[in-house]
């Protein structure tokens, strides 16, 4: 197939269409909600970045960068399956002009291979899905550490990580998988900031710090040292040498739930019932699923705690050997609830009260609600995993990461600015005299870029009031006096 490649040159195409030469082909550039989102994936660097990933088999036929291209900007798209995003992309040529195929890819496909005894469908153009599916398989788990690692850190750059309190769980993706992310939760928006995918229901078991400390390792070599101040979780992915090594490695505190079977809550509990520790009523409001929910709760704390002894000589190591850990128990009041046991919270840091604490503990439900559940709700995270191998899930999970991401920014007041620079930037042949969705038209290897208004005074149908912009001429150009 020949690759049939246009030149910008406005004039010639307004001159041959005046000839009533027909055109090759035409679409519009309008700047959508997913023209901006896939423009500011490419500001924040995720084509860049996938444009340099190493691949271990190579592939005649399309060009991997497209690809690559592709497959990031599939999670953007309401359908969730892989043939049913990639279906509804390639119905876009304007988006798909914009990730780099060219005219010709778009309209007669990449190349001659099809499976389909009648020939190429238009279900394959520009490409097949079982193509980009094969990309990902061609991609090694190690390539996507990188993929992973500088967008998110052109988040820390341009400042769009704000805040310095993070969370950290696991979610599974059916029975096969399960990820684990650490997420900042200071802002309205949370943003993943790194994070393991694992095998089986029970991956992490024996494991879970150890998880905990490399996910963390990487948030700190993206953020640099400092961006995280406490570090929110379940005593799952908190053991005693993993506390030390935050508080007295790295200066992070660690604010962590206790279940009830361990001698740190046994402990307060015994405190409390002994009445050596007080207790004290308050009353909050919280949003589940959008409701407003009025809680009461009672709370008690104490500090100099030293039931957590592999925390106390993880410490020791690090020259602090009077090191001691603060807790707090926290009983719901309202709404009363059936089988409601005491919740308890164990941190590095010493807090004013337990109240204080329970609400600095709070934002970690972001992680669950506005993080997971809108992933698997939302994006198709858990059902729609684009292949049954490992490769292709790490893959898949990477790419919704990164566009979840870019999602976040992209509510974000900043992000919003951020998004309209940079569609600027990839619309650099617009003007402002074309208004918000200019026509372009490709006729005898030339293109031009045109005003709506003006394609129809072309067609002899002028309009008769302009809604144009005035811009340095008193009528946009190929109306009729």
């Amino acid at each position: 197939m020949e690759l049939v490649w246009y030149r910008h040159d406005r004039e010639a195409v307004l001159a041959g269409l005046r000839q009533g030469k027909r055109p090759d082909m035409a679409t519009t550039t309008a700047a959508g909600p997913l023209d901006e989102l896939v423009a500011l994936h490419d500001e924040l660097g995720i084509f860049g970045t996938l444009d340099a990933i190493e691949v271990e088999r190579e592939r005649a036929g399309v060009p991997d960068h497209l690809l690559f291209h592709t497959l990031a900007t599939l999670p953007f798209l309401d359908e969730a399956s892989l043939s049913g995003s990639s279906e509804t992309l390639f119905g876009e040529p304007a988006i798909l002009l914009q990730l780099g195929w060219s005219p010709a890819q778009i309209r007669s496909g990449s190349n001659h291979r099809h499976r389909h005894p009648d020939g190429r469908r238009v279900e394959s153009l520009p490409c097949h899905q079982d193509t980009l599916r094969d990309a990902l398989r061609r991609i090694a788990e190690s390539a996507w550490e990188r993929v992973q690692s500088i967008p998110v850190a052109t988040l820390y750059q341009r400042r769009l990580v704000d805040g310095g309190v993070y969370a950290i769980d696991a979610t599974g993706l059916g029975d096969d998988y399960r990820v684990v992310a650490i997420v900042c939760v200071s802002t309205e928006h949370p943003v993943i900031v790194a994070w393991q995918v694992l095998e089986g229901a029970a991956s992490e078991k024996g494991k879970e710090a150890q998880v905990t400390r490399a996910l963390v390792e990487a948030v700190l070599a993206r953020g640099g040292p400092g961006c995280i101040r406490l570090l929110l979780a379940d005593a799952l992915y908190a053991d005693g040498p993993l506390l030390a090594w935050l508080k007295y490695g790295h200066g992070i505190d660690a604010l962590v739930a206790l279940p009830a079977g361990r001698d740190l809550y046994q402990d307060i509990q015994q405190l409390a019932a002994a009445r050596l520790i007080s207790w004290s009523r308050h009353e909050y409001v919280r949003v589940v699923k959008g409701h407003k929910e009025r809680r009461v709760v009672d709370v008690t704390s104490v500090g100099d705690l030293t039931s957590w002894e592999s925390f106390i000589e993880a410490a020791d190591e690090y020259g602090h050997p009077d090191a001691r850990l603060w807790g707090c128990l926290i009983r719901q009041v309202e709404p009363q609830r059936e089988k409601d046991e005491d919740f308890a919270l164990v941190s590095t840091r010493s807090w004013a009260d337990g109240f204080r604490a329970l609400q600095a503990y709070r934002p970690r439900w972001h992680i669950e609600d506005d993080s997971y559940r809108e992933l698997k709700e939302g994006w198709g995270f858990e059902k729609q995993r684009w292949g049954r191998d490992r490769r292709a899930v790490v893959g898949r999970v990477a790419l919704t990461c990164l566009a979840f991401n870019t999602v976040q920014v992209y509510r974000s007041r900043a992000g919003k600015r951020l998004a309209k620079m940079a569609i600027r930037r990839l619309r650099r042949q617009r003007r402002a005299e074309l208004g918000r969705a200019p026509v372009v038209i490709y006729l005898e290897g030339r293109y031009g870029v045109f005003a709506l208004e003006e394609v129809l005074a072309l067609l002899g149908a002028p309009v008769r009031e302009s809604l144009l912009p005035s811009v340095g001429a008193a009528r946009p150009r190929g109306l009729s006096p």
